[in-house]
């Protein structure tokens, strides 16, 4: 056993390449993968007064600011009559056929993807970053439409002297031109999720050429030791000729170290 386990170290420092070989496919695969966009912003913007009111979904009075709304976007994005529009939608969206917006986990990964963002400038954002463009256009079209008529339903909810003291802008005037949604795309040579397919990549070709090297190698007619040798001529052996490459290896050895300064 011990023989021929050394036997087939032996066949593998002769046959490395094939180890060198097995490691091409990841490297292809993470060149691949390195070059190609997996993850997808995709955002609409407008210039609104931070203070413009938005209208409460669980009142027919109520109003909040929309730089209230911004810093709690959760309540904007769960808001339940939302999801539920939502999910009805989706279902009738061939191209979401494959989400099941049903599931909590699924819903709630998908908001985990939005963002709702207003700066100094009053620009509002409303945006998504994840791998699916059809889910993330859908998505941000979706809410921003939500938003918009949450906003005119805002506008329309408070009194006259209060729009005209704080100059809010007519509805009308809160559209967003449907081709102006701004897309950026990122690159990554790595990124967590590609461990269990970057694994199985590497490891079963791996495993191939480890079996193709110990195949070689018991199919190798040569003989790999004297007592092969000799149940083979049948005969008896009289001794063995060691091999010098140790000697030759430690004669270098000592020859660098005294040539060195």
């Amino acid at each position: 056993m011990l023989f021929n386990l050394r036997r087939y170290l032996y066949a593998l420092t002769q046959h490395s390449y094939w180890l060198v070989l097995a490691i091409l496919p990841l490297a292809a695969y993470l060149l691949i993968t390195g070059i190609r966009a997996d993850r997808f912003t995709l955002s609409r913007s407008l210039i609104i007064n931070p203070d413009y009111p938005v209208a409460v979904t669980t009142s027919p009075v109520d109003t909040i600011s929309l730089k209230s709304l911004v810093m709690t976007p959760n309540h904007f994005f769960t808001d339940r009559l939302a999801l539920a529009s939502w999910r009805r939608y989706a279902e009738t969206d061939p191209g979401l056929a494959r989400y099941n917006f049903k599931d909590k986990n699924t819903m709630l990964t998908a908001i985990k993807a939005l963002s709702l963002s207003l700066n100094e400038k009053g620009q509002l954002k409303l945006g998504y970053f994840g791998p699916d463009t059809k889910l993330g256009i859908e998505l941000v079209n979706y809410y921003t439409n939500r938003l918009l008529s949450r906003l005119r339903a805002g506008y329309h909810r408070q009194s006259t002297v209060i729009r005209e003291a704080k100059n809010f802008d007519l509805p009308e005037q809160l559209q967003i031109d449907k081709t102006e949604l701004k897309r950026t795309k990122h690159y990554a040579w790595w990124r967590g999720e590609r461990l269990g397919s970057a694994t199985g990549i590497t490891l079963l070709p791996l495993i191939a050429a480890l079996v193709i090297i110990g195949f070689r190698e018991y199919l190798d007619p040569a003989f790999k030791s004297g007592r092969q040798a000799a149940r083979y001529l049948n005969l008896p052996i009289l001794g063995f000729i060691p091999s010098l490459d140790p000697i030759i290896n430690n004669l270098k050895a000592r020859k660098s170290k005294t040539a060195s300064p």
